[in-house]
């Protein structure tokens, strides 16, 4: 998500309703946690910790299932035609906002209306990452490099519509740069290609990127938040190069439209308690850059909200100028 946005302030209120306990702990089917990209991403990973913890606290088994493709439309449209009944679960990056607002006409959906929000989980690194090969090693020097070889620079992305688009978006025109920007259908392909040296470039956030720079063949150009990552306090932010240039990242968890109020605050209640379990937090940051921020139902519809709202504006912006039409 593009935003210089701060980190909302945490925490939950209210008291939970036993009779909403009961209807999400009634019925033993699995429960699914629906992830709108590849297995071997970021959201696979961050919703197989999730799915592990959640089954325990509401003694049911918890699923992931993968359902790739379309930015993200497939599974959102597969999840919207679900009963809300807490058995549905939809994880999803910040690609759950920013593709409806990149492609209104195609992606036909709101994405706090159309669903159930139940919880921000975390905020996420998100980094600018270029092939070892390239002979480069800052943002400044890529900059430099993509005008000393016009035409012949490519960034991936995870997918038309992610933040990882609307990044490699906005430094091709903030920069004036002559580039390729490849999509791929998630995390693990685009992963493959960089690591290949068929793509030089890609922005994308640490969860789905930690086994690429754990193989040694990519290198870290910058980080894309709006501050320095305390997982990598050496590393500039792209900001520091390309004033403006900040892209903050989270993931999600929403269900079905029509969720029964007190059944999405016991979720978001059970959801917010994983992400800030003790065992949990320190695989959350070591192994998906991933830092513990949830938010409860209602604010997470607020922060939701209004992070479409930023980036409706903000794409305007980019389809004036034609960066997002014709990548």
């Amino acid at each position: 998500m593009i935003s210089r946005r701060s980190i909302l302030k945490l925490g939950y209120g209210g008291v939970l309703v036993a009779g909403a306990v009961g209807r999400v702990h009634a019925n033993s089917a699995p429960v699914s946690i629906v992830i709108p990209g590849p297995p071997g991403g970021g959201a696979d990973a961050m919703a197989r910790i999730v799915a592990d913890k959640l089954g325990a606290k509401i003694n049911q088994t918890v699923i992931v299932e993968a359902r790739p493709g379309a930015s993200g439309l497939i599974a959102s449209n597969y999840v919207k035609r679900q009963a809300p009944d807490g058995k549905m679960l939809y994880l999803s990056s910040s690609m759950l906002v920013t593709a409806p607002a990149v492609y209104p006409d195609i992606q036909k959906l709101d994405p706090v209306t159309d669903f159930t929000p139940l919880a921000r989980l975390t905020v996420n690194t998100y980094l600018f990452l270029a092939r070892n090969e390239l002979p480069i090693s800052n943002v400044r020097e890529f900059v430099q490099y993509c005008h000393a070889n016009p035409g012949k620079v490519t960034i991936g992305t995870v997918g038309q519509g992610s933040s990882s688009h609307l990044a490699a978006a906005y430094l091709v025109k903030a920069e004036n740069l002559d580039v390729t920007i490849v999509h791929y259908k998630g995390s693990a392909p685009a992963n493959q290609d960089l690591m290949g040296g068929f793509i030089d470039a890609k922005f994308e956030n640490l969860a789905g990127t930690r086994v690429t720079l754990d193989s040694g063949k990519v290198k870290i150009l910058g980080v894309s938040n709006a501050e320095r990552s305390p997982l990598f306090p050496d590393i500039p932010t792209v900001n520091e190069s390309v004033p403006g240039m900040v892209v903050d990242d989270f993931f999600v968890i929403v269900a079905p439209k029509g969720m029964d109020k007190a059944q999405a605050q016991v979720l978001g209640k059970h959801l917010a308690d994983v992400v800030q379990m003790p065992d949990v937090q320190p695989k959350l940051r070591s192994q998906l850059g991933a830092i513990s921020a949830p938010l409860n139902p209602d604010e997470t519809v607020g922060y939701m909200r209004e992070s479409f709202g930023r980036t409706k504006t903000w794409v305007a912006d980019l389809l004036g100028q034609g960066e997002l039409a014709g990548s």
